[in-house]
């Protein structure tokens, strides 16, 4: 009896609020994500799955210890039972008379009327009914066992049921928003709406396209057949469903793209086929179909960037596997839609990859893809308007001669030229300028093409002189040989990882003969036959990256171009390798770099005054451009002529 009075507390005793506390709030905070469902952003710390997953779980605890907290929440209480039980003996409780007493074992509250007509209530624990009607009894107080109050059993079920009810409403939030990976469609909408809805026409027009012409002119039937579709029928042609831009990245696909919206002044919806790949599957495809189905009530062009990566061509053997499935389904659903149009739609899709050879054969024939479109680096022309267009905005110098430099880089994209103008600029600001001379576009090409000169690089007197010799073996080897490249500039400052570099001229040709590709390889290997020369026979490691590009334009001569003793059979790898060939293919390529080797040896031999002039001004100078590596020529073929 003496300990059972410490189990309870009073009203407001510390040790209670816990209960109570909890108890009331417990429904504010679970009703939060509930505003949030009715069209409020998740917050920050919501918008991660992972986050999401541990708040829905935190939640579920906290909901499921509530009732546990609340099933200790007792009546309220005025005296403590220790109290109480004192009094009894006297049947008298703080000088009153105990004249009724009321037991209710329900809710384990006894209930004291004093003779001043208050009331005293105290709660008492679970089996200590039968011990009060014995106290009651001996203290001759007479009592009923009828309860005082009776629970509401709404307020129970209520009880009950709320947490249930919060529960089930965060995870219906949180599948809305499609942070389970469950109803693609959801997450499809939210796509188009962010990614692929462009209101207004680009502002991008035909003139903003420069060095591709040829694509431009067939593009142009798109704005023809966008603008007037009527002639196409009153000629029975029917315009070709999906163009796909076919080039290496950075000449312009996605300009072009945006053009043709901009000139036939239709929406532009775009999107990167990275875009619409998703662990789960059929997100993909449910995204594929909401995009189509948005751009055919208003009509306009759908532009599909690096479609490689959804239309990759399926292989039948290929093991099952989630990725597979989803990119086999988005794929599938891609097929559907370009099936799927008609005339009234007035929908051209256009898209662009730089690996045709890869694209899913159900994708490219004919109703689906049905023209492609050559988009190829610039030519010297189209360079040179390039750099007008990119340079019309900066302060060039007098000496600066834009035809003379578009004639230096061919190969270069249109994005390489943009980089290149900004790289000049650069150079010019560095110079504390705000006019942008050729001095500043040399060097901004040696740039570009060559790597950064680290001119604050330590290097001994042993390792200039080694690569001194070796690049006036390139250089000597590339000046000499009528079917090679001309040098545009070599040095001896690092370039990037190189010690040293001799930048080679191109050209603008599309074809390679076979004079040429031999002597491209010896040009490669002067550099080896250079430093045998300085080494008396000995060589360094510093041809490894001549040996790989050697090597591979020899390999390129015996199996793909029939340009060696091997015949005229293309072979490809798995021949080569299982075909009982490989050693043969070896052979041979080894021989031919061989032949090169001793072909350089000879040339530098027979050109050995030419050879130590440009290493001697390499040494002086550390670079040296073409001009002056031809005047050394000249110098040295007819030296009465210079004097």
């Amino acid at each position: 009896m003496a300990k059972i009075p410490s189990l309870f507390q009073k009203e407001g005793d510390p040790a209670r609020k816990p209960g109570g506390d909890g108890a009331n709030g417990s429904p504010t905070g679970p009703n939060q994500p509930g505003g949030s469902a009715a069209g409020q952003p998740a917050p920050p710390f919501l918008q991660n799955r992972r986050n999401q997953i541990v708040a829905a779980l935190l939640l579920l605890g906290v909901l499921l210890i509530l009732p546990i907290f609340g099933m200790g929440q007792s009546a309220t209480n005025e005296r403590q039972l220790s109290e109480v039980l004192a009094g009894l003996p006297k049947a008298e409780l703080s000088g009153h008379k105990i004249t009724k007493a009321t037991i209710d074992d329900d809710n384990r509250v006894l209930q004291l009327t004093l003779d001043t007509g208050n009331d005293v209530q105290a709660s008492y624990p679970n089996q200590f009914g039968s011990e009060l009607v014995k106290e009651l009894q001996a203290a001759g107080i007479p009592f009923d066992t009828q309860p005082v109050h009776h629970a509401s059993p709404i307020g129970g079920i209520l009880a009950m049921l709320l947490p249930v009810a919060l529960i089930i409403a965060f995870f219906v939030w949180m599948s809305k928003k499609g942070a389970m990976g469950m109803g693609g469609a959801s997450n499809a909408k939210a796509f188009t709406a962010t990614k692929a809805e462009l209101p207004e026409p680009p502002s991008a027009r035909f003139t903003d396209v420069v060095g591709c012409d040829e694509a431009v002119e067939e593009l142009s039937e798109i704005v023809s057949f966008l603008h007037d579709p009527t002639h196409f029928d009153a000629a029975g042609a029917k315009m070709p469903r999906g163009f796909l831009l076919v080039g290496p990245p950075g000449t312009g696909k996605t300009l072009l793209a945006r053009a043709v919206a901009g000139e036939a002044g239709v929406p532009f919806y775009s999107a990167a086929g990275s875009d619409f790949s998703e662990m789960f599957v059929g997100v993909g495809a449910a995204r594929v179909r909401d995009l189509f189905a948005k751009a055919k009530k208003t009509g306009g062009i759908v532009f599909l960037d690096e479609i490689d990566s959804v239309g990759r061509a399926r292989n039948g053997n290929a093991p099952g596997g989630g990725a597979n499935d989803e990119r086999e389904s988005t794929l599938n659903a891609l097929l559907v839609e370009m099936d799927g149009f008609s005339k009234e739609n007035n929908v051209v899709i256009v898209a662009a990859t730089n690996r045709p050879d890869i694209l899913d054969p159900a994708l490219t024939r004919a109703g689906r893809f049905d023209r492609q479109v050559t988009v190829a680096p610039p030519d010297r022309r189209g360079r040179t308007r390039l750099l007008d267009l990119y340079a019309k905005d900066r302060s060039m110098g007098p000496d600066v001669d834009f035809v003379a430099l578009a004639r230096r880089t061919p190969g270069l994209t249109g994005a390489d030229i943009c980089n290149l103008v900004n790289q000049a600029a650069l150079e010019a600001a560095r110079g504390k300028r705000g006019v942008i001379h050729a001095s500043d576009f040399d060097e901004a090409l040696a740039t570009v093409m060559m790597g950064r000169a680290r001119k604050s690089a330590i290097v001994t007197d042993m390792d200039r002189k080694v690569t001194a010799w070796h690049e006036a073996g390139h250089t000597v080897a590339a000046l000499v040989l009528p079917d090679a490249n001309d040098p545009v500039q070599v040095t001896i400052v690092p370039r990037g990882p190189a010690g040293g570099v001799t930048w080679m001229g191109g050209d603008d040709n599309s074809f390679l003969t076979r004079t040429q590709a031999r002597a491209q390889l010896v040009v490669a290997l002067g550099g080896r036959a250079a430093e045998e020369l300085l080494l008396d026979g000995d060589f360094t490691q510093g041809a490894s990256g001549d040996l790989q590009s050697a090597t591979g334009l020899a390999t390129q001569m015996v199996t793909k171009w029939g340009m060696s003793n091997m015949g005229l059979v293309a072979m490809d790898t798995d021949r080569i390798v299982f075909g009982g060939i490989g050693d043969k293919v070896h052979a041979e390529i080894d021989s031919m770099l061989n032949q090169a080797l001793e072909s350089a040896r000879t040339l530098l031999a027979e050109h050995r005054e030419l050879f130590d002039a440009v290493v001697s001004e390499l040494l002086d100078e550390d670079t040296v451009d073409i001009d002056r590596l031809r005047a050394i020529w000249t110098e040295i073929q007819q030296p009465s002529l210079v004097a």
